[in-house]
């Protein structure tokens, strides 16, 4: 039996500095890298070095970047380290770092089979869909939808049963080809059936 899970309590300064934090990031970056150093959570240091990251000049933006790094490594668990590097990967998209892009999902993918249990796997998915959905490149894309299928049974997890979803509606929009082509890797069960029948009612979601 797997041991039960530990339900993570952020910190209340954490909450409070990481606000604090991304609302200065645009005027005051250098006060509020400051302040983002002193949250205690790394799931929330990283948000706000991210925030901080987008917004400052050089050198602060890479040394937020870095920061921001660091922070998820701190995480409570290898799916919070894993999920909040998707928006970090967001804005290394957005600010055209592609070198630096390309190491944080590469690190995103070594953890993300080490993930359990798998629900929060393929919630980790989920955070990392999104981002290459909205920003990556077809070649990212392509692996998010190799690894799902390789990582996420979806009928195991109500979890992987939306992250099925997910996909197969955003690509839906301009590639049916490839959405019925992730319907047919499924293995047959209730999530197949269920996705199969919301793909034929012309389900599709460009978020």
């Amino acid at each position: 039996m797997l041991p039960e899970k530990k339900l993570f309590r952020p910190r209340r300064e954490s909450m409070i500095n990481r606000g604090v934090a991304c609302s200065l990031a645009p005027t005051q970056p250098e006060r509020a890298f400051a302040i983002a150093a002193t949250i205690p959570d790394g799931w929330y240091r990283c948000q706000a070095m991210t925030a901080i990251a987008r917004a400052a000049p050089e050198p602060l933006s890479e040394k937020a970047f870095a920061a921001a790094r660091a922070a998820a490594a701190a995480g409570e668990d290898t799916y919070q380290q894993a999920a909040v590097l998707a928006g970090t990967l967001y804005s290394a998209i957005e600010c055209r770092r592609p070198a630096l892009a390309t190491a944080i999902f590469h690190d995103i993918l070594k953890m993300v089979p080490n993930i359990e249990p798998m629900g929060s796997r393929a919630a980790a998915l989920s955070w990392l869909w999104t981002t290459v959905h909205r920003a990556g490149t077809p070649d990212m894309r392509q692996t998010v939808i190799d690894l799902t299928v390789a990582h996420c049974h979806p009928d195991r997890s109500w979890r992987a049963v939306r992250l099925y979803r997910q996909i197969v509606a955003n690509l839906a929009w301009d590639r049916p080809d490839a959405a019925e082509k992730l319907i047919a890797a499924m293995p047959h069960g209730k999530a197949r059936a269920r996705v199969t029948r919301r793909r034929a009612e012309g389900e599709k979601s460009r978020n």
